[in-house]
């Protein structure tokens, strides 16, 4: 089964399911992944003795047009593209490891194919284990989620399809996994309710949330949505973000320069809460 990715990335990008492979039109440098497996992911795990699956997560980094790479070194920016699998660790939803930025960088992200939460905490400066805030983000494809600067953040694919995101980031630095490793995991995690055995279609109103205990402080969940329209960032719900590169790439200035920018809107409430 082939996940056809052009209309939503704006490249020429499938998955191939039964491969486990994206494959790249031939005006895109043509990239290996970098395979999150099992072993790599098990300190924040909530249930670390679990064996499967084996493999997690695919990410392509520096995916690029040839005719752009002029610009993208201008304008110090990487695109990624991750393809999260639709099973679970256990009882926990399928996630990535989690990661923080040096200094204020920020991140953002579009989902491509699939619903995804977004899981964002910002900790407190002198004790990495005091969460001042924590932000959940509820996506579906199209839709655009930026990472303010001072944020940790997770990606969790609730099912039942592939989770295919993308990113804009700046490379001018590297991420940092220890804080995540350090702490088990993030400051809450995200499972199938009591009594679920399998991945459903419905969102945030089919999974139980659990406070990580490894965290001496935690505040409480704030349940947002993506702001559908971000006129400053040039962000347009179903309008994809790799075009930016080519329309306008100043109005992902926020990526490398992120305290020159506000980022109030860019989450707008769920509903229900």
């Amino acid at each position: 089964m082939i996940i056809d990715l052009k209309e939503k990335s704006g490249l020429g990008l499938e998955f191939d399911i039964n491969k486990q492979e994206l494959f790249f039109d031939q005006d895109l440098k043509s990239t290996l992944p970098a395979i999150r497996i099992i072993g790599q992911m098990r300190e924040v795990l909530l249930e670390k003795d679990i064996k499967e699956p084996e493999e997690l997560y695919y990410m392509y980094r520096d995916v690029h047009r040839f005719s752009d790479v002029s610009i993208l070194e201008k304008h110090k920016l990487r695109y990624d593209v991750t393809v999260i699998k639709p099973v679970c660790l256990g009882k926990e939803f399928m996630k990535t490891a989690g990661h923080y930025h040096p200094g204020d960088f920020g991140e953002l992200y579009e989902v491509v194919h699939g619903q995804c939460f977004c899981l964002l905490q910002r900790p407190n400066l002198e004790d990495h284990r005091i969460i001042e805030e924590v932000i959940f983000v509820e996506a579906v494809a199209g839709e655009k989620i930026v990472i303010p600067p001072g944020f940790g953040h997770i990606l969790i694919n609730p099912g039942p399809d592939y989770l295919v995101t993308s990113n804009w980031v700046s490379s001018s630095f590297s991420s940092r996994y220890e804080l995540y490793k350090s702490a088990e995991g993030a400051a809450y995690f995200v499972v199938l309710p009591e009594g679920d055995s399998q991945v459903t279609p419905s969102l945030r109103i089919s999974a139980e949330i659990i406070k990580n205990p490894i965290f001496r402080e935690v505040a409480n969940l704030r349940f947002v949505r993506p702001a559908k329209q971000i006129t400053r960032f040039g962000l347009i719900k179903n309008s994809p973000v790799y075009n930016l590169i080519s329309k306008n790439p100043k109005v992902l200035d926020f990526l490398n320069h992120p305290l020159d920018y506000e980022y109030g809107d860019v989450f707008v409430k769920a509903s229900g809460n």
